[in-house]
């Protein structure tokens, strides 16, 4: 009683010291999804959690926790237990939000007595230092005779337990507050138990109880007209235990049975202690005060092959019992959570995991007011994300607000009477691109020489004279004249749609002066390797040649093939896309005398004709 009584004094000022704190919140005040809670490992998955790139965030550091308990400790067996006392010591850290690990120490003491009597070979032998067998049989003979009556009684003096638990969580997931203050949990675990019992079977003398115990048992019988003491009543057994502790000693001083076939025993004679495993269960409520310490009640009970605790294995009546023997731990607790608040949050068993999506939508619903939704240029785009937020009425806008210029030629679509302008050419106020007017058949007239006078033949295109030979009347030659350019798109050698008008207008000047020899010139960009374009720009030369012997009927012989895929690119370090536009283009011009065709380059360089074309 007096280790209870300080055991009671304990938790008296410990609880009263809580009660002097009852201002502080029982509730963390930070959010777990901050980032210097979360544990290094997972640094990187919240960040892109905060991005919206992954589902989940990262796990928070939380405190550890280191708790103290005290309370009830019995024995639930072949002998009618009494109340013993227990204390405890643990430690507890969280593996997730419901699923956490325990380690604990618990050291008891229990005892019980019976008020029904037992004979020898009801109750094996009692004598100090009886060892049974693995039937739980008497290996020797007692102090006690066949016709002996023996009240049993015991008391476990030194009862350690180690155990690990796993410890679940199982009310942590609220849908209606952002924590719980209770928490209920179910305990399983492994650990092992040491303990000694003994028996109070000889007085100080070292004689035994016997005439005593068999002329009580002789007196008390299983109804009023049997004996002074009925014991099928509460008060007829009340009174035979009181009577049987009336003259025991009180000194237990004869070790209890012991099953040497199944149990490890350590220590020898009346020190020796009994060592097994067992697996524990149970079940606690936690309270958390404050968020560093809480308080608990729980019961736990030890169970293994063991029917030896309360050293007696058999009934009153000598039959073996069906059941193993059962210590019980209830006890009252106090946890204190360890840790840095800077660096983690309270334990995460009372931390409600649905804290991540309510807390985004409550953030969310918050934005979501009248300010949030408001659209001034009535553009589509709220105000909180608009850019542009005095766009003109009927203006295209991207998704950011900002109107549209699809072109990128400077006017916006809803002033651009052209949006979407040809790349590569200057546009005028209005968004309409320059292009330069390209040569027809109307525009180009061949006057023919006069063999008498030596003049030669001569092509006017437009205002401009050429002469084919380089001499004459005139003010330039062909071998300066240019002819319409072809482009194609990225890794492309098809012929986009305005290439068929403009290699029309080539076999129109052609056609006209049926000696002219053209040079058809392919190029690239630059996003590719030298192998892969020189091949690209012979395809992108080939088409065009294919397509003006095939359609207009111009001799092939006519047609000098060159090609220098990213060699000769009009706009150097192009980086936009339609600068890289203007340099994938095939070139046409008149052919020098001593112009020379390039052969087809070796290998395919990764281009395949047959599925570009």
């Amino acid at each position: 009683m007096k280790k209870i009584n300080q055991l009671g004094g304990i938790f008296a000022g410990a609880l009263l010291l809580l009660s002097m704190n009852n201002t502080a919140e029982a509730q963390v005040s930070v959010r777990p999804t901050d980032d210097n809670f979360i544990t290094k490992k997972d640094q990187a998955q919240h960040a892109e959690w905060k991005e919206g790139k992954s589902q989940f965030p990262g796990r928070p550091r939380d405190w550890w926790q280191l708790g103290i308990g005290g309370g009830s400790f019995l024995v639930s067996g072949d002998v009618k237990p009494s109340f013993g006392w227990g204390a405890s010591v643990h430690v507890r850290k969280s593996i997730g939000y419901v699923f956490s690990i325990k380690a604990e120490y618990m050291f008891g003491q229990a005892s019980g007595f019976n008020y029904a009597p037992s004979y020898y070979k009801a109750f094996p032998n009692v004598d100090p230092f009886t060892i049974t067998s693995s039937d739980g049989n008497v290996v020797t003979p007692g102090d006690y005779t066949t016709s002996d009556a023996f009240y049993a009684n015991y008391k476990i003096e030194q009862h350690h337990a180690l155990s690990l638990q796993m410890v679940f969580n199982l009310n942590n997931i609220k849908f209606h507050k952002k924590s719980n203050k209770w928490s209920l949990n179910l305990i399983l675990g492994l650990g092992a138990n040491l303990y000694s019992t003994k028996i109070d079977a000889l007085d100080a003398n070292g004689q035994t109880y016997a005439s005593q115990m068999t002329a009580l048992a002789n007196t008390a019988g299983g109804g009023a007209a049997t004996g002074a003491y009925d014991i099928t009543t509460l008060k007829g057994r009340d009174a035979v235990l009181e009577e049987v502790k009336g003259y025991l000693d009180g000194k237990y001083e004869t070790l209890a049975q012991q099953n040497a076939n199944n149990l490890v025993t350590i220590g020898e004679n009346d020190g020796r202690m009994v060592l097994n495993p067992f697996i524990s269960v149970g079940l606690s409520f936690e309270y958390l005060i404050t968020p560093r310490i809480s308080i608990g009640l729980e019961h736990q009970s030890f169970i293994s092959d063991d029917d030896f605790f309360d050293g007696k294995s058999r009934k009153e009546n000598g039959a073996r019992t069906s059941n193993i023997d059962i210590p019980h731990y209830t006890s009252l607790r106090l946890g204190f959570n360890i840790g840095r608040k800077d660096k983690a949050i309270q334990p995460l068993w009372f931390v409600n995991p649905l804290i991540y999506p309510m807390q985004d939508i409550a953030d969310l619903k918050e934005k979501l007011d009248d300010d949030w939704f408001r659209d001034t240029d009535n553009d589509g785009v709220p105000d909180a994300l608009d850019e542009e937020k005095d766009t003109p009425p009927d203006t295209e806008v991207d998704s950011k607000g900002r109107s549209l210029d699809s072109d990128g030629d400077g006017v916006v679509n809803s002033q651009d009477k052209e949006p979407y302008s040809p790349p590569g050419y200057p546009t005028d106020k209005d968004g309409v691109a320059q292009v330069p007017k390209p040569i027809t058949q109307s525009d180009i007239k061949v006057i023919p020489g006069d063999p008498e006078t030596g003049k030669h033949p001569t092509l006017v295109i437009g205002d401009e004279v050429y002469d084919p030979l380089g001499a004459g009347a005139g003010t330039g030659t062909l071998k300066d004249w240019y002819l319409p350019m072809v482009h194609f798109d990225l890794d492309k050698y098809y012929m986009r749609p305005e290439a068929y008008e403009q290699l029309q207008h080539v076999a129109s000047v052609m056609k006209g002066y049926p000696k002219l020899k053209v040079v058809v010139h392919g190029h690239t960009d630059v996003r590719s390797s030298t192998e892969y374009n020189d091949m690209l720009s012979y395809n992108r030369t080939m088409t065009c040649i294919d397509h003006l012997v095939n359609k207009y009927g111009i001799d092939r012989s006519r047609f000098i093939v060159k090609y220098n895929g990213e060699a000769e690119n009009l706009i150097d370090n192009a980086k936009k896309e339609k600068e890289h536009f203007m340099n994938r283009r095939v070139e046409f011009y008149i052919a020098e005398d001593n112009a020379q065709e390039q052969s087809k380059p070796a290998g395919d360089g990764g281009v395949n004709r047959k599925w570009k074309y």
